[in-house]
């Protein structure tokens, strides 16, 4: 096989082993797939008649969670990949390969301008209906002591996503000022909101739409590795609020609608209810996702990832303006407002800097 730059020679013949030893044939190249902000390394092994994805992650228990929770989730059915190999050391491992196409470039490939389709809903509606299959059905069947970073997403997960919105964006690209004391205490008050949903369901963590791939016109479903206890609210917010679906309001609404039909074939739902906590969880997600951007860009030299932040602004402060419960957190409402409305409230440096 061909050698890849950053790629030592031992990973990729240790996977070309794995292929082999699974699929009864040589492996004949090897090729590196786009990772976006993961740090691990994401490879394609063909052969003369199959394919397979392998991956070398220099975490091994975020290696052992996503082996794990896929090994439940096929079990129960859901269309996860399967695990073919998983090396001694459980640095690399072999799955099953379901090909190019997110959810994002498939409707990318079917929209003409803001404009959804009857079909690109109807697949939503299919992803979000997979989805309570994760959250609720299948929800007790993994194991989560395999979480590697949080076991739940409770106050400590969210305190941990509001400090690194402070500290991966406000501090190093918002130019206001802000008063510290007042945007911790409305800080508190969206985490002990954000509580009242608990926590019994399975949260995926990263429910968008680069981790749906869509195969022979069905969706599968990958990088679920993060995935905790949690609310039920958080992925929905995540997937409709995506910055790469770039759905407009009246598509989001109609699909959340459609979810909460779903879920009510599966439990009791205050409607009204999960419509003001999912307000909040968007506010949350939003700020995790502007967080992430800033340290990327800034710190892992993918600066692509900064000319993001002006979307997500105008997302959130969309989110923010018609949420009930941030009229209950004015200091971060008015703050959140401000950033997002001021063009020179953000310092974002230029690529060619």
């Amino acid at each position: 096989m061909m050698r890849l730059e950053g790629i030592a020679d031992r990973d990729a013949e240790l996977l070309g082993s794995m292929y082999s030893e699974y699929f009864g044939e040589d492996a004949l190249g090897i090729s590196r797939l786009k990772g976006d902000a993961s740090d691990r390394i994401i490879l394609r092994v063909r052969g003369k008649r199959h394919s397979a994805i392998g991956i070398i992650g220099p975490n091994r228990n975020e290696n052992r969670a996503f082996v794990g929770f896929a090994r439940a989730f096929r079990n129960h059915g859901l269309a996860v990949p399967e695990i073919y190999r998983v090396s001694d050391d459980e640095r690399c491992y072999l799955e099953e390969d379901f090909g190019d196409t997110t959810l994002s470039m498939w409707q990318e490939q079917r929209r003409s301008g803001r404009e959804v389709s009857t079909e690109i809903l109807d697949m939503y509606v299919r992803v979000l209906q997979q989805l309570q299959r994760f959250q609720v059905d299948a929800a007790d069947t993994v194991d989560y002591g395999l979480c590697y970073q949080y076991d739940s997403f409770a106050a400590d997960a969210m305190a941990f996503d509001l400090r690194y919105f402070h500290e991966m964006f406000l501090q190093p690209i918002v130019t206001l000022s802000w008063d510290e004391e007042k945007l911790q205490a409305d800080n508190q008050r969206l985490i002990a909101f954000l509580c009242e949903a608990g926590q019994e369901h399975f949260l995926y963590r990263d429910f968008q739409s680069r981790n749906v791939m869509i195969r022979d016109g069905a969706p599968c479903f990958i990088d679920f590795q993060s995935g905790r206890r949690g609310a039920l609210h958080y992925d929905v917010a995540s997937m409709l609020l995506d910055s790469k679906g770039d759905l407009p309001a009246e598509a989001r609404d109609l699909l959340l609608e459609r979810y909460l039909d779903e879920l009510e074939t599966r439990m009791p739902v205050d409607r009204s209810r999960f419509r003001r906590m999912f307000e909040g969880f968007a506010v949350l997600r939003l700020m995790q996702a502007l967080g992430a951007f800033g340290n990327i860009g800034l710190n892992k030299g993918r600066p692509q990832y900064l000319e993001l932040i002006p979307s997500r602004l105008r997302g959130l402060a969309e989110v923010v303006r018609d949420a009930a419960c941030m009229r209950e957190l004015p200091y971060l409402r008015a703050l959140l407002l401000d950033i997002a409305d001021h063009p020179d409230a953000c310092s974002i440096p230029s690529q060619n800097t």
